[in-house]
Order: C-alpha cells, then structure tokens, then sequence
C-alpha cells in the first residue's frame, strides 16, 4: 500500500538486502532525501553482488519511489507496520539460526553413529545442504528398514495413485502424496536444484538436467519433474545403501558399473 513499486526490485522483500533499506528507509520520501552513496554502501554490503549491481538496484529504488509518491497510499500507520514486520522477521531470523546452531552441535557431537554418518552422505548430493539432509534423515528415520526404492518412494507419498470410486477408474495418476510431506518438499527442492543451471549457464547436474529436456519433450513439465523427483529419491537410496558419497555419472557408465557387477556375482 505504501510502497507497491518497491515489491518487484528484489527477488523477496524480506532478503537481507531489502529489509536493511526499508529499516532505514522506510518510506518512499526517504529514499529520495537520503544519500545516494549511503543507500549503494547499504547495498554492497548486504548483498554477494558488485558495484554494477547495486547502481542498478539504486537506480530502480528511486524511480520507484518517484512512482509510490505519486500512485501510493502513504500514511504514517502504514510506516509504523512496516517497521514493525521487519523487527518480527529479525525475530523470528534469531530464534531459526538458535535452532540451527542446535542442530549443529548436535549434529557434531554424534560424528560416530550411522545416522549422522547418513546425513553427511546425503550433503554430498549436489544442491543439498545441512538443513535438507537433517530433513531428510529425520523423516526417514532407520534406513534399514527399507530394502527397495519403491518402499521410499511410497514412505515419501511419491507413488502413483489412481483415482476410482465404485465401477469408475480414473485415468489420470498422479503423486499419491499419502507419505511425509516434508520428505517429499525436501525432495522437490533437490529436483528443482537438480534441473536448474548455474549463473553461468552451466547445469548443475548435466545427467538430471538433459534427463528432464528429453522428457520436456513428449511430457508436460509437471510429469518430466515427477520423474526426475523419482531418479533423486532413486539416488538418495543408492547413496545410504552403498554407503558412498554421490557422484555423477552418465546412464552409460551406470550400465556398465551395472554389467560389471553382474559379472562379479555370476563369477
């Protein structure tokens, strides 16, 4: 309402960058008294990003500005909740990182035992972090008790289900959603990591990505991710089972790896 303009310039309003402007200046007005090297300073150094990239945010800060003080609806009452939103989200910032330290520590003081042994294997697969193996592992539970892909793809709500109701049978699957509900955004998240390329272009895992191109191509995209989500939950169970760290390797050389190790139990 004050200051609809300003949603669009950041990628989230509540980034560590956007919170520190609208801390400081709060309001449109603001932004057009204060100092123009103050505001660039603020974003520097707050943000991963160069001199380049915080004149341009300046840039469309103030035409923004320009904009909300001519269309916006701006009233005291409305500075006042916003001040008060970003002191809840710094908050709300200190309790998580109190949480996370937490579960750090906790984390380093069991180095020795199998499930934490689990939890630095799964960090190991590209796009996970801390927080996404502890997830994971913490809804999976003893790994043990599961002898195939297709027990975690249930436990995880990843299996098709099939609509029907009496004489009718649906013909359209989709995900049966019935398992952990974090295990399965945890899952989601690795998948969208998986299928997406770096600042350079680059794709981060070259196998998943060209993976969910090809089936991009006679699938709709919502499908091609179900499948990918399926070959990442295939990948965190190889990875627990063979107790070894993820590496990425081609369909041809998991066939050989494959034909290899038939060979080594038919000898």
């Amino acid at each position: 309402m004050a200051f609809p303009q300003y949603l669009g310039i950041f990628s989230k309003v509540t980034i560590n960058t956007s919170l520190a402007l609208l801390e400081t200046y709060t309001s449109p007005s603001a932004f057009l008294e204060a100092d123009k090297q103050e505001i660039i300073d603020t974003i520097k150094s707050t943000a991963r990003f160069g001199l380049t990239y915080a004149q341009n945010k300046y840039n469309a800060i103030i035409q923004a500005a320009h904009e909300a003080n001519e269309f916006g609806y701006i009233i005291d009452s409305n500075i006042k909740r916003i001040r008060l939103y970003i002191s809840f989200i710094h908050k709300y910032d200190e309790e998580i990182n109190s949480i996370l330290d937490a579960m750090h520590e906790l984390v380093d003081a069991n180095e020795d035992t199998d499930f934490v042994k689990q939890i630095h294997l799964i960090e190991t697969f590209k796009g996970a972090g801390f927080l996404s193996a502890v997830s994971l592992m913490g809804e999976i539970g003893d790994f043990s008790a599961f002898s195939k892909p297709k027990q975690l793809f249930a436990y995880f709500g990843l299996d098709p289900a099939v609509k029907q109701s009496g004489k009718f049978d649906g013909t359209k699957i989709q995900m049966s959603k019935r398992g952990s509900a974090i295990a399965r955004r945890v899952i989601h998240t690795l998948t969208l990591q998986s299928i997406s390329t770096s600042s350079k272009g680059e794709a981060k895992n070259p196998v998943l990505r060209d993976y969910y191109l090809k089936k991009c191509e006679s699938k709709p995209k919502l499908v091609a991710m179900g499948a990918v989500s399926h070959k990442v939950c295939n990948m965190i169970f190889a990875i627990l089972r063979d107790k070894e760290p993820f590496k990425i390797i081609t369909p041809q050389e998991h066939i050989k790896q494959y034909n290899a190790t038939k060979c080594d139990i038919a000898a």
